[in-house]
């Protein structure tokens, strides 16, 4: 007969995967899914560190349905996992449950272990973050669905007295782990928390005991990731490059070499152990063997690396792979943990660089390795007076930000720097810790925790502002030291539909099941230690900078932790009904408080996070991506950068082979050589483009940066400069390296005008010239690798195919080219043309291109449903992007005499993106004000009305107390101000409209500079 837990663990996974089913996109969402979708639908290495496991697992299931079809699915899968990960937590709370209760009545023991694990799982499964991530194309379901199954098997593994089933349990847990590794790295600390499982059935958890378990844990955990799978990698890097440069052999043949000889070496090991009866040395070996079998999910990258695709990463050798597991992409290596120098430490004044290791990388061309780098010079060495223990402020290009959370005055240090005695103030310790605790504790990590159970402000990216994505209980009492009291709070805000607040309720049984493991040791400290490790462990760990979440949120990081606080709510059941000991009918009083729980904590998450995470109806992300690419012309060259702004355009090249014509270059990753290489490449109906700067120069090890050395006022003509970086002999001693420099600040493209005119779209700008060169100045102190690349590709294609930068923002992929750009729709397209007239708008838009493109091609609907929930980066890419370019179109139309079809264009931007659902902000005001050149006046005056009144609303708010994080919200409010300040000056419409707004501003200036003293520490 099935047991009854087992049916409820079965049926929650059913109900939850419902559910999530109804909530997830039908297509692509923003950030990292379209990525994945597209690495699994082709079978190809994602982003370092990889996650080679889930992709092999979603790819499997993605050949049984059609390219259209693989976002729903591989969102699916997501749900899938999530679902299967809030089963096994009910088992995980039954578990424990079951061993804690004490002495009960059969009804007790029946059904306490169901109540408190239903109300575990449901508690994580409509937690905020948990739905979200359950809801997207990503790899933390699976990995929270192989950490819980890792806690279940330890546990299983504990109670046991059978050493078969031990032993069992052992290697399952081994294998998963294993798996766990080629899903998501940071898996691996599972460990350190589960070893006081291991110390307290061996030996019993003492205070000793529990402090050597853990330093023990802690041990495995970097011996297993630093010299387990890091070492075996280094090892088969040594013998390739021997194998490669001495026998000649194929590149790779080291790691088929290591594959065999671990083959080889653990037969012998498991049949010599087996033979002398050595079993703990044989099951450890066997455990081995599980773990380097679920880590072999690695091998995939390395035989996918030459897939030709954009998005491919190319991890095609072993010491790509040691770089690839390492992060080095992102910097990861370089991240100070126990010490390290502050953000402004000089370089030391006698040795300023060290030696380090010679780089030695794979040239294909040659096919050898060859020395890259010798090494020399290598590493900076920054002076030891501004070292510092436990480092958290430690970034140079993060300085602004660091005294953006905390006000650093620092401690005077003179020191020499280019032989000056200068005066630098080293932040101190105390500074140090108070970023730590404002930044890295209190807004990285805890803020994500209250999220999920004590409230939510709303899901707008939060910066640090008291407007956005701030923690909110619902207690005005509470909230208004934070967030302002709820009286002055504009009604879109407190309307918003991710605006969740439970009252603290799920926080405080969090805290009471805590509680009611305080009599079991083993349970309490693993729990509470997985908790920290998956929480404040990994914000130790990866000593995130205020950059960090300049791009998006970063709750997903910590969800593991989550996974516990949800454990300790369906536990704080047993402590409650313990408490009630004068009820004596026992039945009522758990089926009570079952359900008064029950209500308070998943039920509550459930009805409040309804709204906000059904994206069943969200298609946003791909229709942007659609517009980019319906935007350029045939075979054309589009720059971009960033994910949201590359990884939807790869989806639909290399899933929906949509628009394959386009080469799409990510211009953060033209510092990679493999993204390099593929330029020359043809990818599917993409052509390759004409490059030719020598693979020496942008080959995997060499320096990325190119320092300014201005030895002419000239500009550098760009075929004449790439010579000259391809002589070695014009390198300058730099700090004691050799390196290639710039001459110029200021650039030239030679132009064949014949040839220009050739582009049909040109010749018919009006008021337009042809020019014979395209001149610029971009200044800068150091060029970076990818500029210097994306210099090459402008000048070898500009006479053969069109170049076109995607409107998304940003400017740094410009390159300060704007002058010669035409606006396209979603892109600017490079063109030697100026206009005729100075005196004319420099800005030139192709309105007979972007008319019927604005008007018919794009498709935004359903931005204008005010009972849909609709993303944060949906509304900001609207207002900075979207509503910027109509703008733009509109002006061209109204300067070329077309008033009709300008207004048309105003009257569809204002009814795709009215102000009901996506605020009016800047470019609304800028829309606002054309209708006044059309003599719509009354529209515009409402418009450009809504507009002033959106910002003085934030304005007033953020100064009708002293808010938290006082630096941000005060450069907040200096730059709503200015903006409604300009807002005034410029409005062009009813008198009596415009009275008001400078009558309440000049009543507001005297009270705004006592409170922007008041909270300005600098």
């Amino acid at each position: 007969m099935i047991k009854i837990n087992r049916i409820i663990s079965v049926t929650l996974f059913i109900i939850v995967f419902i559910v999530y089913a109804l909530s997830v996109s039908r297509t692509i969402t923003f950030w990292d899914s379209p990525e994945f979708i597209t690495s699994s639908y082709n079978l190809q290495p994602t982003h370092p560190p990889g996650s080679p496991f889930y992709t092999m697992v979603c790819s499997c299931v993605l050949m049984l349905f059609k390219a259209s079809k693989a976002p729903f699915i591989s969102n699916l899968i997501s749900s899938f996992f999530g679902a299967l990960t809030i089963s096994i937590l009910f088992k995980i709370t039954h578990y424990i449950t079951v061993k804690i209760q004490g002495n009960k009545s059969v009804f007790e023991t029946k059904y306490l272990p169901i109540f408190t694990g239903t109300i575990s799982a449901l508690t994580l499964a409509f937690s905020n973050s948990f739905w979200t991530a359950a809801t997207e194309a990503e790899v933390y379901t699976l990995s929270f669905a192989l950490m819980a199954a890792m806690f279940y098997t330890m546990l299983k593994w504990e109670n046991t007295c059978n050493k078969s089933k031990a032993i069992k349990y052992l290697l399952l847990f081994a294998l998963l782990l294993g798996i766990s590794t080629g899903v998501h790295l940071i898996t691996i600390s599972i460990i350190i928390p589960l070893s006081l499982l291991f110390t307290h059935k061996k030996y019993g958890l003492s205070l000793k005991n529990t402090l050597i378990s853990l330093v023990i844990g802690t041990f495995l955990f970097f011996s297993i990731y630093l010299f387990l799978i890091q070492g075996i990698i280094k090892i088969a890097h040594v013998l390739d490059v021997w194998f490669v440069n001495v026998l000649e052999l194929k590149v790779g043949s080291g790691t088929v070499m290591v594959l065999i000889l671990m083959v080889l070496l653990f037969s012998f090991l498991l049949w010599f152990t087996h033979k002398k009866e050595y079993f703990n040395l044989h099951h450890t070996t066997l455990a081995l063997v599980f773990f380097l079998i679920g880590v072999s999910s690695y091998i995939m990258p390395q035989q996918r690396a030459n897939a030709n695709t954009l998005i491919a990463n190319g991890v095609s050798t072993s010491n790509r792979m040691l770089q690839y597991i390492k992060g080095e992409q992102f910097g990861i290596g370089s991240i100070p943990l126990l010490e390290g120098p502050t953000y402004n430490a000089p370089l030391d004044k006698d040795e300023p660089f060290i030696n380090g290791t010679p780089t030695i990388t794979y040239n294909s061309d040659i096919k050898k390795y060859s020395t890259v780098h010798t090494g020399q010079y290598k590493h900076v060495n920054y002076a030891d007076e501004f070292s510092m223990i436990f480092p958290r402020l430690f970034d140079a290009g993060n300085e602004n930000n660091y005294k953006s959370w905390t006000t650093i005055k620092g401690e005077p240090i003179f020191y020499p720097v280019k032989g000056k005695n200068v005066k630098i103030l080293k932040p101190t310790y105390k500074e140090n810790l108070s970023f730590f605790m404002n930044y890295q504790v209190s807004w990285l990590n805890l803020r994500y925790l209250f999220w999920n159970f004590i409230g939510k402000q709303n899901s707008n990216h939060g910066l640090g502002y008291i407007t956005d994505g701030n923690w909110a209980s619902g207690f005005n009492s509470i909230d208004k030291a934070r967030i302002g009291d709820e009286s002055i709070i504009p009604e879109r805000f407190k309307n918003d539909k991710s605006r969740n607040t439970y009252y603290f309720i799920p926080f405080l049984l969090g805290l009471l099941g805590l509680l009611s493991l305080v009599k079991h040791k083993q349970y309490l400290l693993t729990s509470l230690f997985i908790f920290l490790a998956f929480g404040l462990g990994i914000t130790l760990y990866i000593n995130p900078v205020p950059s960090s979440i300049l791009v998006r949120e970063r709750d997903y990081i910590f969800i593991g932790s989550f996974v516990i606080f949800s454990l300790w709510v369906g536990l704080s059941i047993i402590l409650i009904y313990n408490t009630f000991k004068f009820i004596k009918n026992y039945k009522v009083k758990l089926i009570a408080i079952s359900i008064v729980v029950f209500i308070a904590s998943p039920l509550q998450l459930f009805a409040k996070g309804w709204d906000d995470h059904q994206r069943s109806h969200d298609s946003f992300a791909y229709n942007f991506g659609k517009a980019y690419l319906d935007a350029c012309p045939e075979q054309a060259i589009l720059i971009t950068n960033g994910d949201n702004m590359t990884f939807p355009l790869w989806y639909l090249q290399e899933v929906e082979k949509y628009r394959t014509d386009v080469r799409v270059l990510n211009f953060d990753q033209l510092n990679l050589d493999n993204h390099i290489e593929k330029l020359k490449q043809s990818i599917q109906a993409s052509k390759p483009i004409t490059f030719d700067l020598k693979k020496e120069f942008y080959i995997n090890g060499v320096d990325k940066l190119i320092p300014l050395q201005k030895e002419t006022n000239e500009a550098a003509i760009l075929p004449i400069l790439f010579e000259f970086f391809k002589d070695s002999t014009t390198r300058i001693n730099w700090n004691g390296k050799l390196k290639h420099f710039m001459p110029s600040t200021a650039f030239s493209i030679p132009i064949d005008t014949l040839k220009a005119k050739n582009k049909s779209f040109v010749a018919k700008v009006a008021s337009a010239v042809y020019t014979k060169e395209i001149k610029w100045t971009y200044s800068k102190k150091f060029y970076g690798l990818n500029e210097i690349v994306l210099f090459n590709v402008i000048a070898n294609n500009i006479h053969d195919r069109p170049i076109c930068f995607a409107i998304n923002g940003k400017k740094n992929h410009y390159l300060g080219l704007q002058n010669y750009f035409i606006q396209n729709g979603m892109v600017e397209q490079l063109a030697p043309i100026k206009r005729k007239d100075s005196l004319l708008n420099p800005k030139i838009i192709n309105t007979s291109m972007m008319y019927p493109y604005m008007m018919d091609t794009l498709n935004f609907d359903g931005l204008n449903n005010a009972s849909a929930y609709i993303a944060p980066e949906n509304k900001t890419y609207v207002q900075e992007i979207l509503r910027r370019n109509y703008y733009f179109l509109s002006q061209a139309l109204f300067e070329e005499g077309k008033t009709e079809q300008a207004v048309a264009v105003l009257d569809k931007c204002f009814l795709l993106f009215p102000n009901k659902t996506i605020a009016y902000k800047q470019y609304a005001y800028a829309l606002g004000k054309l209708y006044f050149r059309a003599g719509l006046d009354k529209k515009g005056s409402q418009i450009c009305a809504l507009a002033m009144n959106n910002i003085w609303e934030e304005l007033k708010w953020m100064t009708s107390f002293n808010p938290p994080n006082p630096i941000i919200n005060v450069r907040h409010a200096e730059k709503l101000k200015t903006m409604y300040l300009q807002m005034i000056q410029q409005f062009p419409g009813d008198k009596t409209i415009l009275n008001k707004n400078i009558k309440r501003f000049k009543t507001f200036e005297n009270g705004y500079a006592n409170w922007k003293k008041l909270n300005w520490p600098y």
